[in-house]
């Protein structure tokens, strides 16, 4: 059996595997492969970091914030970069590192994005434009930053945070949703672009889950039975549970999947929508 999942005959063969040619163990591992993850220091970035490492891989820790940066750099035991990945000199900083940190990379996972929380009435056009810089600029840099370097080496793959509010209309939020809507498209532009050289681009699209931010709004800490029924599990998510996502994204048990957005929301995207559910037979 060989180290690195890379070489599995999964990835380069025209011909049906036997069972007993595939190396099952090596399918979920990550172990020696190399990923920039942006906005590493908090959130579902920090999860993901801490995921991927667990996994076997090495991971460059990018955040905006210095100390976030150092905290989980250390913390994990790896490297780490101070950037403003939503300028370009930021993803040229980043690029920098990975390339005398690491020399080449297996994928990144970006998951920066910021909703503004405004009524539709009072929503400016300042409001627009800085919502769809917050969530897009950084894609597009890092797609023409680092990708190039993913596709060199083999079996790539690359990881994008989007949102369940890409896929519907909502009345608090305006540009939040369309922005991650266009998000979900440029990773099949992505993947369209990078599929011939073997590397893969996907999306998750978490619902609303339990950060730190959500619970400590009374508000909302109110509400969490009420969002929690939505759902098909009858809860709300963990962050891990979407690192979790992202992670299995990665690894060579994914080698198939690229150009989608997978939603991790408990089923709340497929619940009734007619209200009916409510009625009694």
């Amino acid at each position: 059996m060989v180290s690195n999942p890379s070489e599995s005959p999964v990835h380069d063969s025209d011909q049906p595997l036997a069972p007993e040619d595939v190396w099952h163990g090596e399918l979920f591992r990550l172990d020696d492969r190399r990923y920039a993850v942006l906005g590493a220091g908090s959130g579902i970035g920090e999860h993901v970091s801490r995921t991927l490492v667990a996994m076997g891989a090495k991971v460059l820790c990018v955040d905006v914030d210095e100390r976030r940066a150092a905290a989980i750099g250390e913390s994990v035991g790896m490297p780490s970069v101070v950037a403003d990945v939503t300028r370009r000199d930021g993803i040229v900083r980043v690029r920098d590192r990975v390339e005398s940190s690491f020399g080449n990379l297996d994928g990144y996972v970006d998951v920066i994005g910021r909703m503004r929380r405004k009524r539709f009435d009072a929503f400016t056009l300042s409001d627009w434009e800085e919502e769809f810089r917050i969530n897009l600029r950084h894609a597009f840099l890092s797609a023409r930053e680092l990708a190039p370097i993913v596709a060199r080496t083999d079996n790539g793959a690359i990881v994008y945070v989007s949102s369940s509010m890409g896929a519907h209309a909502g009345r608090t939020a305006p540009g939040y949703g369309p922005a991650k809507a266009a998000l979900e498209n440029w990773v099949k532009q992505l993947a369209a672009e990078y599929g011939p050289m073997g590397t893969r681009v996907n999306a998750v699209a978490p619902g609303l889950f339990l950060s730190p931010r959500v619970v400590s709004n009374a508000q909302a800490q109110q509400r969490l039975p009420r969002f929690a029924a939505k759902t098909f599990l009858g809860r709300l998510g963990q962050p891990h549970e979407i690192a979790a996502t992202i992670g299995f994204l990665l690894t060579p048990a994914a080698g198939y999947i690229t150009g989608v957005s997978i939603p991790v929301e408990g089923g709340a995207r497929l619940t009734d929508s007619t209200g009916l559910d409510e009625f009694a037979d």
